[in-house]
């Protein structure tokens, strides 16, 4: 077995991709058809910059742009900002303010932990520890691979994703689409940059360890102790992963799960992580469950700001009514919700695996401002398509937001700025009729 520390750790990522952020405003509609780009669903999401000047592309997209990346990408400026590099030897994860979660077999000697895209230079910031611990007799194998940091200085700033807890955990199963984050070895990069990469979950042990990646998908040395985050029903994002140990990089490897060791993680630190579960997984919403975030993997603001700014949730009721939801709420009389002044319902048939419709109705469009694109797709029972939203931008068609797990619906929100889009939706296998809901604020 190999312990993905600083001498073996690494994850890349799979087909099963969703990034979810909000959508449109103020569409203007024309049409065709394009040419081939060069970077896709595996590859780095476009930010749109320096593109609301673009000239109207000649046509819209054919089919996806192809990804030249093998396993994972480097993230954008402030994208999975809660990532931090431990030593530049392992990664961790910033899951409260004061608390830092990693791995046992990376050790304790962390005086401080790195907030950045890079384990030294670049932005970001240094924050100093009070102490590290690891849990007792924790190691790679046993399910039980914890450690935790405690900060000497809050980190208020940037928007924390929660851990999953109670009746969100019931979501790690096999074919669940995740996200893995490290600061480790690449195959297409230098050391110490901050990567993503795409998989599903393939199985969990007797130990409770989950198994992900394979086929080039994958962590690797360095990555130990970094973050695994999927997006749950209500569209907000958890992280339940602790990258532990595999065997060749690129064949997959074990995560301890979070919420495993949370009596330990709060006791040890002396802070409650877990805003709206108690330790044992018991739904006990405090104040604090509500505003996590939409778009993680995106990104917002700058570290100066501690890359804030982006879409947050309400109230969660994942598990039981939100915090303060007192029920009843007065009924009738009220005014009615006006209709949706922007919204369209589309429809199509696939024929079969790599089929593919570019929507709307084979056209582009054009967002006249920035706002919120929001698609949600609908198809047959047993088949799997995929949903990808593609912006205009250097001369080409870039892939900005996918949805692409295992199963016939997805559901994308993405805050684009003006420009123009179109949307693809793609049968990975299997054939029949859908229906895409656009909802154009």
């Amino acid at each position: 077995m190999n312990n993905r520390t600083h001498a073996s750790h690494r994850r890349d990522s799979d087909r099963h991709f969703a990034i979810l952020a909000p959508l449109f405003a103020g569409i203007v509609m024309t049409g065709g058809c394009l040419d081939d780009a060069d970077d896709g669903r595996g590859g780095p999401a476009w930010d749109g910059a320096g593109a609301d000047d673009e000239d109207a592309p000649d046509a819209a997209p054919e089919e996806l742009p192809e990804s030249p990346i093998y396993g994972g990408a480097p993230v954008g400026a402030c994208g999975w900002p809660t990532t931090v590099s431990l030593g530049g030897s392992c990664s961790g994860t910033l899951v409260h303010p004061e608390v830092v979660i990693y791995a046992a077999h990376c050790g304790t000697n962390y005086g401080s932990v790195r907030l950045s895209e890079k384990v030294s230079g670049g932005a970001g910031r240094s924050v100093p520890t009070s102490f590290c611990q690891v849990y007792p007799g924790g190691e790679p194998g046993e399910g039980n691979d914890f450690a935790v940091c405690k900060l000497a200085q809050a980190v208020n700033d940037v928007p924390i994703v929660p851990i999953a807890m109670g009746c969100e955990t019931d979501e790690i199963a096999p074919g669940k689409a995740v996200t893995m984050v490290g600061f480790g070895e690449a195959d297409n990069g230098p050391y110490g940059v901050k990567r993503w990469v795409n998989s599903t979950v393939s199985s969990i042990s007797a130990a409770d360890e989950v198994f992900i990646g394979g086929g080039g998908k994958d962590t690797c040395q360095g990555d130990s102790g970094g973050p695994v985050f999927m997006q749950i029903d209500d569209g907000s994002w958890r992280v339940f992963g602790i990258t532990s140990y595999g065997g060749a990089c690129g064949t997959g490897g074990y995560y301890s799960q979070m919420h495993l060791g949370m009596a330990w993680f709060e006791s040890t630190t002396g802070v409650d992580i877990t805003p709206c579960h108690d330790a044992d997984g018991t739904w006990n919403p405090g104040a604090e469950c509500t505003e996590f975030p939409l778009t993680p993997n995106v990104g917002a603001g700058t570290w100066a700001t501690g890359c804030s700014g982006g879409p947050l949730s309400g109230p969660s009721e994942t598990c039981g009514e939100a915090v303060g939801d007192g029920g009843g709420g007065g009924g009738g009389g009220g005014d009615e919700e006006p209709a949706c002044a922007n919204c369209q319902t589309l429809q199509g048939t696939l024929s079969g695996a790599n089929d593919s419709d570019v929507q709307p109705n084979g056209n582009y469009y054009q967002a006249m401002v920035a706002g919120n694109h929001i698609a949600t797709l609908d198809g047959p029972n047993g088949v799997d398509f995929d949903l990808s939203l593609l912006k205009w931008g250097n001369n080409r068609w870039n892939t900005v937001a996918s949805a692409t797990t295992a199963a016939p619906d997805e559901q994308i929100t993405y805050a684009g700025t003006a420009g123009y889009y179109a949307w693809i939706v793609k049968s990975y296998s299997g054939s029949g009729n859908y229906t895409l809901e656009l909802e154009l604020p």
